[in-house]
């Protein structure tokens, strides 16, 4: 992650911290589950803005079997990355580069995510055209972000789910929701201006927008 905009991102070392810990955690274990359960045998999966990797270490550890790549644009949050050790027997492959401007030809990967990076990217359309251009047929694309309409009913549902402090989540959230979320319009006018049609936009975990763009 990088400071762009208006929208700054914490230094290195407190990212890595706060995302090794228990909120962050918890976070991840959902998305991995949503990852885990509809790739198929070694698919190719490509986690965009991966920042120190976290993401891809604990989907490694559920599914071995993958190919997976993770990329960012700070080369302090890759060489982090590289430091990590995964579940035996998995492999990932990390590297430097640009959201806007993926070092990849099309067509390369099965299933390609970025979860909690799509608020700071400068060109949120360019983006959404890369993560299309590099998906195989049939492939998926994941954007994952908070959702800024969360009502308190939706803080209250997850905060019971994961047996936090209600005020603990609420607090938390409306801290980070401002510049660190989106909502849904934000969504429809990139993916607008971007000119893609195949797409939708669910709720999922109650505080999360998933973006999905198809193959």
């Amino acid at each position: 992650m990088t400071i762009l905009g208006r929208h700054p991102e914490p230094p290195v070392w407190l990212y890595n911290l706060m995302a090794r810990g228990p909120l962050a955690h918890r976070i991840y274990r959902r998305l991995v589950a949503d990852l885990a359960a509809g790739l198929p045998p070694g698919a190719k999966v490509l986690d965009v803005g991966t920042g120190p990797g976290y993401l891809l270490g604990y989907l490694g550890r559920e599914r071995p079997d993958l190919d997976l790549w993770g990329l960012d644009l700070d080369y302090r949050m890759i060489r982090l990355a590289r430091r990590k050790k995964h579940a035996p027997g998995s492999t990932a492959q990390w590297l430097v580069g640009d959201a806007l401007a993926l070092p990849f030809g099309d067509a390369v990967f099965d299933q390609v995510v970025a979860s909690l990076s799509l608020h700071i990217w400068p060109q949120r359309q360019r983006g959404l055209k890369e993560l299309r251009r590099i998906l195989k047929p049939g492939g998926r694309a994941w954007v994952y972000e908070l959702k800024r309409e969360s009502a308190a009913g939706d803080l209250r549902a997850f905060a019971r789910e994961e047996q936090l402090p209600f005020p603990l989540v609420y607090l938390g959230f409306r801290a980070v929701s401002w510049g660190h979320s989106l909502r849904a319009a934000d969504f429809a006018r990139a993916l607008g201006q971007a000119g893609e049609e195949g797409w939708r936009l669910d709720t999922v975990h109650h505080l999360f927008w998933r973006g999905e763009l198809l193959g």
